[in-house]
């Protein structure tokens, strides 16, 4: 509601008017939100089983999703990709055409004002906006954001589409709801993930077996990950909790030091980083939630990288081919295979980040 109104609303306010609403949907919600871990991982394993989900269920995905795509978004190396955001609008698309509804509806100009502005609706009287513009103004912006040639400002705000949709919107037949959705059900969790993340700071995680009362059960052996040399450089990973990790890079040098990358969160966005600085150009930066870095002209006259970690303030100016070296080390582990399973089953209990 706080979405829609862009205004506070207080916990007693939501539930009147939902419980008002008397809709079985909306108070399906409401139970859904009240413990919105467990919800969302069993909405989780309803999706790995081929359940269909219902309304609430992909109307709480939505709400996830918006909280998501507005979140981490002061650097726009933390913002949500582009595929992510384009396959969102496209999954709202596929749900916009299933809903039962008039031809116009004051909701489409809600619509409308989280999207590129477009001048066919700016000539229009506010009761003259429809359907037909809804769908013109949301399939250009997603071939905008498909163009690698057309990289504008994000309408991040525009996530909030769908959930409004599933929220205000009916659906008679949630089978074709499900059939509309399921394409983009990867995507969706994705960002979802992240809003979870975003609001709970913890993990989509299932209870590990170590937590249960059963001393019969035994854990199972986990292969070790792999530790890794480039130049002078070693990255060892190590493993930690459930599918947690942390990657420990020791730098060369008498006293050996080493840098961790703890937890998920960080860990993808050094990856990041790693990838998407620009190296080929003089004070290029890059600005994200955890780590900045900029490449500068060292004192011997060739180009190397600044590095900063914003929580403890560690600086670091590495020369360029110390760099490539670090780079080497992340993109040979990430091909180990045990490393590729380990980060897909995070992928899933964090989203993007």
């Amino acid at each position: 509601m706080a979405l829609k109104s862009g205004q506070t609303v207080s916990t007693s306010e939501a539930a009147k008017q939902l419980l008002e609403s008397a809709r079985d949907d909306r108070l399906e919600l409401v139970n859904l939100l009240s413990e919105p871990t467990d919800s969302l991982l069993r909405i989780r394993g309803k999706a790995n089983s081929g359940l269909p989900l219902s309304q609430a269920e992909w109307t709480m995905v939505a709400h996830y999703c918006a909280v998501g795509a507005e979140s981490f978004v002061n650097t726009a190396q933390g913002q949500i990709s582009y595929e992510s955001l384009a396959e969102i609008l496209e999954a709202f698309l596929a749900a916009y055409a299933v809903a039962r509804r008039s031809k116009k509806s004051p909701l489409d100009s809600l619509y409308l004002r989280t999207l590129p502005g477009d001048k066919h609706v700016d000539a229009k009287d506010f009761e003259d906006i429809g359907s037909d513009d809804v769908r013109r103004v949301v399939m250009r912006t997603i071939q905008m954001l498909r163009n690698p040639a057309q990289k504008r400002r994000k309408p991040i705000l525009s996530v909030r589409n769908l959930y409004t949709l599933l929220d205000e919107e009916k659906f008679s037949n949630v089978e074709k709801l499900n059939e509309a959705l399921w394409p983009h059900w990867p995507a969706l969790w994705r960002v979802c993930a992240r809003g979870h993340y975003s609001l709970h700071r913890g993990p989509l995680r299932e209870k590990v077996p170590s937590e249960t009362d059963d001393e019969d059960f035994e854990l199972a052996v986990r292969p070790a990950l792999p530790s890794l040399e480039e130049g002078q450089y070693r990255l060892d990973l190590v493993r930690e909790e459930g599918n947690e990790f942390s990657p420990r890079l020791q730098f060369p040098g008498m006293l050996t030091p080493r840098y961790p990358v703890v937890g998920y969160p960080r860990i993808a966005e050094f990856r990041r980083l790693l990838e998407d600085l620009d190296l080929e150009r003089d004070l290029c930066q890059w600005q994200g939630y955890y780590f900045y870095a900029h490449t500068e002209i060292l004192e011997n006259k060739e180009r190397g990288v600044f590095f900063f970690a914003r929580e403890n303030g560690i600086t670091f100016a590495f020369p360029m081919e110390h760099w490539k070296s670090i780079q080497n080390l992340f993109r040979r582990a990430w091909q180990a295979p045990e490393v590729i399973h380990t980060w897909g089953a995070q992928v899933l209990e964090y989203g993007e980040l």
